[in-house]
């Protein structure tokens, strides 16, 4: 059975699309990662769904903020300031040193300045985003497709954030690994391992459960849904967890449900609300999280 807004997205067929959308958005989240003020989780570097694509949300500059967002339905960024002005240019075959360009010179008409690192993150390729002349291409078809099924799932997680009274993260998108996220805390610290990188020390601070969407990366490559607890719990692989056709996936280390399987259930909003459930609840009771306090009803 298919439905209407669970688009089909071989990770395969709209590949060169998905890389060139993938550095773009890379660009624009170093952006706000420079100039924002820290968050803790990294929060600060997040970009953020809204009803017609991507955001950065609000960044600080001398006294004014600013955003750029990626309309995924008009095929357009845009950067607004708090001062009324408004620059934007059209997004399509162009290659990521181009669109470098175009984004910094946009942001000098509306006199913001700003250095980044051009080195691509969590990314198999090393070459720096401001030349970054590669094999390109924006299929706007693609696009919409992909942020179609990305702004369903954004409802379903923030229906699934609501059942929890704890310290939760905002739904967010992760552009150094391309994916939708949200993370439930249990509220006692942890750490990562001595000689992890600073981006895990920081956000392997505290215990949690985090699950997600990603549209497949080289590892792979398909769309899925993922869960995991930190640090995971003793005999979590062995843990049973709905829908049918989720598992423990030992070469990803996390549970995966893979999203054909959502696309053809007979309620898939259902399939990926009880995914994210039975995981949290495997991850909590092994960690012997304080489910009842966490878990409150707040009046």
């Amino acid at each position: 059975m298919e439905h209407e807004g669970w688009p089909q997205l071989p990770y395969e067929q709209w590949l060169p699309t998905y890389r060139t959308l993938h550095r773009y958005t890379q660009i624009a989240g170093k952006i706000k990662l420079a100039l924002s003020p820290f968050l803790n989780e990294w929060w600060h570097a997040a970009l953020f769904p809204r009803a017609r694509g991507l955001t950065t949300g609000i960044i600080p500059f001398r006294g004014r903020l600013f955003e750029i967002t990626f309309d995924c339905l008009g095929h357009n960024l845009t950067v607004l300031d708090s001062k009324g002005r408004m620059r934007s240019f059209e997004l399509g075959d162009r290659s990521v040193a181009d669109f470098y360009a175009l984004l910094f010179a946009t942001l000098e008409e509306l006199d913001i300045e700003v250095a980044i690192d051009p080195t691509p993150q969590e990314m198999e390729s090393t070459v720096p985003l401001n030349v970054d002349t590669s094999d390109f291409q924006y299929d706007r078809a693609s696009v919409e497709r992909f942020w179609n099924l990305l702004s369903r799932v954004a409802g379903v997680f923030e229906q699934f954030r609501s059942g929890f009274s704890g310290k939760a993260s905002p739904v967010h998108f992760w552009w150094g690994s391309f994916d939708l996220n949200l993370t439930r805390y249990s509220g006692r610290g942890c750490s990562a391992p001595s000689h992890a990188p600073r981006l895990a020390r920081i956000d392997c601070d505290e215990e949690h459960f985090s699950g997600g969407f990603w549209p497949g990366n080289e590892k792979f490559p398909q769309p899925a849904f993922y869960a995991y607890g930190y640090p995971a719990p003793k005999g979590i692989e062995g843990q049973r967890i709905s829908p049918e056709g989720s598992k423990w996936d030992p070469a990803m280390g996390e549970f995966i449900l893979p999203y054909d399987t959502v696309r053809v259930s007979p309620d898939p909003e259902g399939a990926i609300l009880k995914f994210l459930e039975t995981s949290y609840r495997a991850i909590a009771d092994l960690g012997d999280w304080d489910r009842a306090f966490l878990e409150r009803t707040v009046k």
